[in-house]
């Protein structure tokens, strides 16, 4: 099964189980966010990617210089442990690990929430790759990926007992696209999924080829 027949399915629980005024707040967010074009004006394949320096669930740093000095890196941003998408991607990412670093990739995911909440979505999804900490998303907005949630979307998410200024320990809320590239050793983007609609992401099996292309062009 791929990928987005999970997703659709999760998409249709989670219309079930979602009061129709909730949904109605929902969707209208999604819509907005597609419509804006913030997916198309974020970083894209053949755009050098912004840098890093993130601290793990441990307190860890993990840095883009280190992790491309030992290959490409795929980077997966995630809205966070509370997000059924999510919960279904990074499990799904996590299944191709191992082929990933037969290529000679490294992986990272990127999320605004608090390190006690990242460590806790290690652990919930079993991940070989660490989960860190973007506070206030500043990584997510280097990638032009961050969006701030309007009022009525708030006070939505707040009724139904998610509060972000407690999930990403910080007031600003504010959550990423989700997304994933794959960097080439050189910092050049060489590929890039970005999902406006949080309910649709691409397979992870769109990165196998884009690995292999990389890893014959450092063969040669």
């Amino acid at each position: 099964m791929h990928l987005q027949d999970g997703l659709d399915a999760v998409r249709d629980e989670d219309y079930k189980n979602t009061p129709p005024h909730i949904w109605r707040v929902r969707q209208e967010a999604r819509d907005e966010l597609v419509a804006s074009g913030i997916a198309e004006r974020a970083i894209h394949a053949g755009d050098h990617a912004p840098s890093f320096r993130l601290r793990d669930p441990d307190g860890n740093v993990v840095s883009s210089y280190d992790l491309l000095n030992s290959g490409p890196v795929v980077i997966v941003f995630y809205r966070g442990r509370w997000c059924p998408y999510c919960s279904l991607d990074l499990p799904a990412i996590q299944a191709v690990a191992h082929e990933l670093r037969s290529l000679g990739a490294s992986i990272v995911a990127v999320s605004p929430q608090s390190a006690q909440e990242s460590r806790a979505t290690e652990r919930m999804h079993g991940l070989s790759f660490p989960s860190v900490v973007d506070r206030g998303g500043k990584l997510a907005r280097a990638f032009g990926l961050r969006w701030k949630l309007s009022r009525e979307l708030r006070a939505a998410e707040l009724e139904c007992g998610l509060d972000f200024a407690i999930v990403n320990g910080e007031p600003s809320w504010t959550l990423p696209m989700p997304a994933r590239f794959v960097i080439s050793p050189d910092g050049i983007v060489e590929y890039a999924d970005i999902s406006a609609d949080h309910t649709r992401r691409g397979d992870p099996s769109e990165l196998f080829p884009v690995l292999s292309q990389i890893r014959a062009r450092l063969l040669h």
